[in-house]
């Protein structure tokens, strides 16, 4: 009897372990504040669809620009990105959970140029913030790394 129980529970969390993954992955990070142009669209598990005001933003979602387009997105901490035209960038990475302390933001800017306006997420965790760029990473050093890193 206690085999079978064991079973059927390890069972029921293989079944639960990924859909909470996917739970997690598929999260609404912030959503469409505006668009400009005709060709501004979601890449979303594989499929595009365009972009419009107030449409959810998720966690793995790549935002698409074409030559004409441009969009603003407000995360849920108040962080403003604004991209202009022939943009793509990956919205890799978004926790913001302040009762739990943990911050956590990576986008990735594969082409094109783009605005970030840090929200409280950049204010009270500015280390847990990554941009990643065709060129080179930007993020900020913890106060107390920065004064171990640059004193003498």
């Amino acid at each position: 009897m206690k085999k079978t129980a064991i079973c059927c529970l390890a069972l029921i969390l293989l079944i639960l372990l990924p859909l909470s993954a996917l739970a997690e992955e598929k999260r609404v990070i912030g959503k469409v504040k505006g668009t400009r142009g005709s060709m501004v669209s979601i890449l979303r598990d594989g499929k595009t669809k365009p972009a419009f005001p107030n449409d959810k933003i998720y966690q793995s979602d790549t935002i698409l620009t074409g030559s004409d387009g441009a969009i603003g997105i407000l995360l849920e901490d108040n962080t403003l990105i604004s991209m202009g035209p022939i943009g793509r960038l990956a919205m890799d990475k978004f926790k913001f959970a302040p009762a739990k302390n943990e911050y956590e933001l990576r986008l990735h800017m594969m082409h094109g140029t783009f605005v970030y306006q840090s929200g409280l997420l950049g204010k009270l965790a500015p280390h847990a913030v990554e941009l990643d760029t065709p060129v080179g990473r930007i993020s900020m050093l913890k106060e107390t790394d920065f004064k171990a890193k640059f004193s003498e």
